[in-house]
């Protein structure tokens, strides 16, 4: 099977999950989402944090519950308490579901649902983008998914030991993001000395030094105190950026 380009396909175990509703209730994209419920409106004038916010596809939970360990590395001493009444889930129980698997402190999220991806990309999964549960951490992992022809799982830590976790239905409690295999192998941070001109080295350092002058003298008197250079894609001299980026799916 070969997925297409630009697509996630999300393929049930069973026929009878197989529908639309089925899938909204556990997924949803993130494109669009930019908002936080934490956030002040200061936050929404800084482009990479609007940005950040509506990358990746989240997966949600189906049910009420609460998770406590009490410190131990055993899987037994992780407690998972369902608290959505069982009439309410029994349907959607092998739908998802929720236990500890490795131990440490971890719970572990598995869905009846296989995602495949177009040749050479693979899914990695991460913390949802600045949106958090107290007392979990999402941990990342990378799966082939193009290769891989079975589900895979969503795994939270527990950072508290001794302390309630609760969890509603619908918040989120996984988060995929899809990437070209072998395009972060390929980077390193590098000193720039024999890669860039000195020239082009200087350039920068006074770039940076008048913005910085800019910032503080004049933007600080404008509304908000930004001068949203950024966020046009305009530097310092006025120069715009060929290919920027200020909203997903769309270019200034």
């Amino acid at each position: 099977m070969i997925v297409p380009d630009n697509m996630i396909v999300a393929i049930s175990y069973d026929a009878k999950w197989q529908t639309k509703e089925h899938l909204d209730s556990l997924f949803e994209s993130l494109k669009g989402n930019s908002k936080r419920d934490w956030f002040v409106n200061h936050a929404y004038h800084c482009l990479p944090l609007v940005i950040g916010n509506q990358y990746g596809f989240i997966l949600k939970s189906l049910y009420d519950f609460e998770v406590v360990w009490n410190g131990g590395d055993a899987m037994d001493d992780v407690v998972v308490k369902m608290l959505t009444p069982l009439e309410q889930y029994e349907d959607t129980f092998n739908l998802q579901s929720i236990k500890p698997h490795f131990g440490m402190g971890t719970i572990t999220v598995q869905t009846a649902y296989q995602l495949r991806t177009p040749p050479n990309i693979n899914l990695m999964t991460i913390n949802p983008p600045n949106k958090f549960i107290d007392g979990l951490y999402h941990m990342t992992g990378v799966v082939e998914t193009d290769n891989l022809r079975r589900d895979f799982t969503y795994n939270l830590r527990i950072t508290r030991p001794n302390y309630t976790v609760r969890i509603n239905k619908g918040d989120c409690i996984g988060c995929v993001v899809p990437y070209p295999r072998h395009f972060i192998d390929m980077y390193e941070i590098t000193d720039p000395i024999g890669v860039i001109s000195q020239q082009d080295i200087e350039a920068e350092r006074e770039s940076t030094i008048k913005l910085g002058i800019e910032r503080s003298t004049v933007d600080i008197k404008k509304r908000d105190g930004n001068g949203k250079r950024y966020w046009r894609g305009i530097d310092v001299y006025d120069n715009k950026f060929p290919d920027h980026q200020n909203h997903l799916d769309k270019k200034l």
